[in-house]
């Protein structure tokens, strides 16, 4: 998602009764197991007679209280940190990749800050702050700024600056920041007690999130002189690159290798001094320890694990891979941060291309997924076996937490789990067919679709179609895709797939020699489709291809990806899902703008417009979970995208270097790099 903080709802008794309703003890999510089902044999990884362990230990389920005073802390020291994937760009206003936020994130600051492990919203840029005419069409939030922040080029933060960043963004439509213009209508300085008045363009539900948390803090004297912020590179303006109020500078940005930050002097930046931190049970004032933090550019996730083995970087972003885990646990001086995942893996359709703007087809081949294969065999039992696209770390708002069922379990969550036959790792074929030849689909009603009971929608929401919007049979297979697998091709309303739609599905994914595991899972999965009769061809893509290729141009079939960095609040689906948020969207800036709805859903195959956008505008804590929980269900049914996986977060560590990272929060290497950074120092 755009940036770290991602906030609640609320600033005084109505947030304490937000933060009850949502469940904010995201970090109970207990570790052990995984919810993945399946008959198949749980040691043998088939075609390998190689066994596996899957990740059963207990977990320590709480953060730990902290007990270090900051004038014990060692200050000083290079982290080095390893990153698999280029970071884009130094222009924080166009970057849309994770790798140059977290080197970004660290220099920019908001007005309010996420309280990692509560999520409960706190002071930050803006002191307090007052929601006014909250029954009005356009609420108004009225707030104070602190007074005692500079900019790391040595000038004063000021008021203006931050009426100037939210005009900018604002003003220009900035496509990476749209929660600022869609949901702020304007800041101006207040003519009474308060320091600046924010109005809204709606009601907005989480207003202290998606309007006081929305804008980073940009500089006047810096941003006025930018008439054209899309082609703005602050590293080509400064020696220290982009200007921010945060505490890191970005010394070094060279996208192919390495960047750096160096952090500021601790009376430079006092926001991790405040008094809620300081007070903090889990936290430690007085951060940043580190002088700088240093990251390394590997291009492939192996030589990225390879790379932390040997000891050649301190810690990388996201998980170890699962085949280091053991090793990393026995070798002296490597450790493991657990955390939760803050958002998914996910394979996405394009609905706007036929046939795949069906609900039916996009449910048939979700069955062929084999989820058991990669999450015990593959990932050894260090993923969850995905269904809804909100993270069961942040579990407030998904269906089974609001609808009173046990979180990652029971049927109404595994409607689309792989079909396969009996006890073998074979697809149920015939039962495939008969699910798309039937015209079925799973719209929310209960019944027994392909072979499995389903017990019917946990929220009562019903999928877009209630049956299929083709006629499909299934006859001589016409396309080479098929030779050797499959004497029957799919046909749609009586033309072979491959000829109605020009060729096989293709599927856009990782080159398998970056992610070897996910490359045995997908070829797995299109030869699973293949014996349906689903002409399906694999094309590995670099990560900034695919990103262009999917987010600006819409060109594909299906992809993989993943999101990060999502929020407990559910209002992450508005970005992925909403109709605003595809590229058709965008007028005559289609294709220039990053589309976080990439699949076009809202637009084509289905739609959750008006449920999002009633559950964005809801008030009321506890009814505004129930609504997100059912937009989030019928995403779900509708399925622009096959949730693939949720991470059980193993950051690693260089243990005999560094210590003071928090552990069992959300994301610890992206979503709360932040406060992992501010956390982190020497052993001595």
């Amino acid at each position: 998602m755009p940036h770290r903080r991602n906030r609640s709802d609320g600033a005084n008794e109505s947030r304490r009764k937000f933060l009850k309703a949502s469940g904010t003890g995201a970090v109970a999510l207990s570790l052990a197991g995984c919810s993945g089902g399946g008959d198949q044999d749980p040691t043998t990884t088939e075609g390998t007679g190689e066994e596996t362990e899957a990740d059963t230990t207990t977990e320590e389920e709480t953060v730990e209280k902290r007990t270090e005073d900051s004038d014990s802390i060692p200050r000083g020291g290079t982290l080095t940190y390893g990153m698999a994937q280029n970071p884009d760009t130094s222009n924080y206003l166009t970057s849309g990749s994770v790798y140059s936020a977290v080197a970004l994130n660290l220099i920019y600051d908001f007005g309010v800050e996420i309280d990692p492990v509560t999520y409960e919203i706190q002071p930050w840029v803006f002191t307090d702050w007052e929601l006014q005419n909250a029954d009005a069409d356009q609420p108004e939030i009225a707030f104070n700024v602190r007074d005692d922040l500079t900019w790391n080029d040595g000038e004063d933060f000021t008021i203006e600056d931050v009426i100037f960043s939210h005009d900018y963004i604002i003003e220009n439509e900035v496509g990476e920041w749209s929660s600022v213009w869609n949901n702020i209508e304007s800041v101006e300085e207040d003519s009474g007690d308060w320091d600046c008045r924010m109005t809204l363009t709606q009601q907005i539900g989480t207003w202290d999130s998606s309007a006081l948390g929305a804008c980073p803090m940009l500089p006047q004297h810096i941003w006025s002189e930018v008439d054209d912020f899309q082609s703005y590179d602050p590293m080509a303006e400064r020696e220290n690159g982009p200007v921010g109020t945060g505490p890191g500078v970005l010394t070094t940005f060279r996208p192919d290798t390495s960047m750096q930050i160096q952090f500021r002097d601790a009376e430079e930046y006092p926001l991790t001094d405040l008094d809620w931190v300081d007070e903090h049970d889990n936290l430690v004032a007085g951060g940043p320890f580190l002088d700088q933090v240093n990251f390394q550019i590997y291009g492939e996730t192996a030589a990225l694990t390879q790379a932390f083995m040997r000891g050649e970087v301190d810690t990388h972003y996201g998980s170890l891979d699962t085949d280091k885990i053991p090793e990393a646990q026995d070798t002296e001086g490597l450790g493991l941060v657990n955390g939760y995942d803050s958002g998914f893996s996910y394979a996405a359709f394009n609905c706007r291309r036929e046939p795949l703007d069906d609900v039916a087809l996009r449910q048939a081949i979700a069955f062929a997924w084999d989820d058991y294969y990669w999450t015990q065999q593959l990932q050894q039992g260090y993923v969850f076996d995905g269904d809804f696209a909100q993270s069961p770390g942040y579990s407030g708002v998904r269906p089974e937490s609001v609808f009173d069922g046990e979180l990652l379990e029971g049927a109404a969550a595994e409607a689309f789990k792989f079909r396969g036959q009996g006890d073998s790792a074979d697809p149920d074929v015939e039962s495939i067919r008969s699910f798309l030849e039937n015209g079925e689909v799973i719209d929310g009603s209960s019944g027994t679709f392909a072979g499995q009971d389903y017990p019917g929608s946990l929220s009562g929401v019903s999928a877009s179609q209630s049956e299929s919007k083709y006629n499909y049979t299934f006859d001589t297979a016409q396309s080479s895709n098929l030779d050797g697998v499959s004497d029957v091709e799919l046909y749609v309303d009586g033309e072979p797939l491959s000829e109605f739609k020009g060729g096989p599905i293709s599927i856009l994914m990782d080159p398998p020699g970056e992610n070897p595991k996910q490359g045995q899972a997908f070829e797995r999965w299109a030869e699973n489709l293949r014996k349906v009769g689903i002409p399906i061809k694999l094309e590995p893509t670099g990560f900034n291809t695919m990103s262009d290729m999917v987010y600006y141009n819409a060109d594909y079939d299906m992809y993989e990806m993943g999101w990060g960095g999502t929020n407990p609040f559910g209002t992450s689906i508005r970005s992925f899902f909403h109709s605003n948020f595809a590229k058709e969207a965008f007028g005559e800036n289609e294709g220039e703008q990053f589309a976080y709805n990439s699949t076009g859903y809202g637009v084509a195959g289905g739609s959750s417009d008006e449920l999002i956008m009633d559950a964005y505008g809801e008030m009321d804590p506890e009814t505004r979970n129930e609504k997100y929980a059912t937009a989030i269900e019928k995403v779900y049914l509708d399925m622009p995208y096959m949730v693939r996986d949720y991470d059980k977060q193993r950051w690693p560590m260089n243990t005999a270097d560094f210590t003071g990272a928090i552990a069992n929060i959300v994301d610890p290497a992206y979503a709360n790099w932040f406060w992992e950074a501010t956390h982190i120092h020497q052993t001595e």
